[in-house]
C-alpha cells in the first residue's frame, strides 16, 4: 500500500475479512492486530450492537487502518502519522454496504471501539423516521421544562448550551433540532456502550442526573431492545435507581 491513498480509492481495494462480526458485517485491518486488539476494537461492539439498529443499516464492512489524514483535497488513508489534522472514523456508503474506517494507531483500543458505536449512531441517525425522533424529542423538552441541564457528553453539552442561550428557546426550532439530533446520537453511542460492558457512570452539574438517564436509556431500550443476553441496567445500578427515581 502506499504511503498515503484516497478514502474513496482505498475502498475499491479487494480485501480478505479477517474477521466475519455480528449482523453479518465484516471486518479488514491494514496493520496486524492482536486477538485482543480485535476484540475490542470492534468484534465485542459490534456484537453489542442491537440487531434492531444493525437491520436499519443492512452491511456494514469495517477497514481498519493505520491513520485517517484530513486535507483539503479530502480524507486519505496514511501508513506514516500525518502532520496535520486526523479524523479517527470516515464512512462511505455504497449502494450494496457502508465502508467504516477507523483509524487504529496509537490509540487505545476501547476509544477506537466506542469510535465504531459512535458511528453507527450516527447512521442509524440518518435512518430513523420522523415519529422516532419526535419520541426523542419530546423527552428531552420534558427535561428541559424541568431544568435538567447537563447531557450526556461534551457535544449534546455544547448544543444544549447553545439552544438555551436563547431566552426563547422554545421558538427555536432549528437550533432544538440540531439539539436533538447531537444528543440522540450521544446518547444511542452510550446505551451501545453500556450494553458492550459495565461504564462507570459521570456525575455532576454538567452530566445527567440518574432518574433523566433511565428515562433515556429505557425508551432507546424499548425502541431498540438488547440483544439475548445483553442487559441495560446491572443489578446493583437497578437498584440504586429505583431508589433515585
Amino acid at each position: 500500500m502506499p504511503e498515503k491513498i484516497a478514502v474513496p480509492e482505498y475502498i475499491q481495494g479487494t480485501f480478505v475479512p479477517l474477521s466475519h462480526l455480528a449482523h453479518g458485517w465484516e471486518m479488514h485491518a491494514a496493520y496486524p492486530l492482536t486477538p485482543a486488539e480485535e476484540r475490542t476494537i470492534v468484534r465485542e461492539p459490534a456484537q453489542a450492537v442491537p440487531e434492531a439498529v444493525a437491520k436499519r443499516l443492512a452491511k456494514v464492512r469495517v477497514l481498519v487502518v493505520p491513520y485517517l489524514a484530513c486535507s483539503e483535497s479530502g480524507d486519505a488513508v496514511s501508513t506514516v502519522k500525518p502532520e496535520g489534522e486526523t479524523h479517527t472514523a470516515v464512512w462511505l456508503e455504497a449502494s450494496d454496504q457502508i465502508n467504516l474506517v477507523l483509524a487504529g494507531r496509537e490509540l487505545n483500543p476501547h476509544d477506537v471501539g466506542f469510535e465504531f458505536l459512535a458511528t453507527v449512531a450516527e447512521l442509524l441517525r440518518a435512518r430513523l423516521a420522523p415519529v422516532e425522533m419526535v419520541r426523542y424529542g419530546q423527552l428531552l423538552d420534558e427535561e428541559l421544562q424541568r431544568g435538567v441541564t447537563g447531557e450526556i457528553d461534551e457535544d449534546a453539552l455544547g448544543a444544549k448550551q447553545r439552544l438555551l442561550a436563547y431566552q426563547t428557546w422554545r421558538r427555536r426550532r432549528a437550533q432544538f433540532d440540531r439539539y436533538c439530533d447531537t444528543s440522540f446520537v450521544s446518547t444511542l453511542a452510550e446505551y451501545m456502550h453500556g450494553l458492550w460492558h459495565d461504564v462507570q457512570i459521570r456525575v455532576g452539574p454538567e452530566h445527567l442526573p440518574l432518574p433523566a438517564l433511565r428515562r433515556r436509556l429505557e425508551l432507546l431500550a424499548e425502541m431498540f431492545p438488547p440483544n439475548p443476553g445483553y442487559h441495560l441496567f446491572a443489578e446493583d445500578l437497578e437498584a440504586k435507581l429505583e431508589i433515585q427515581g
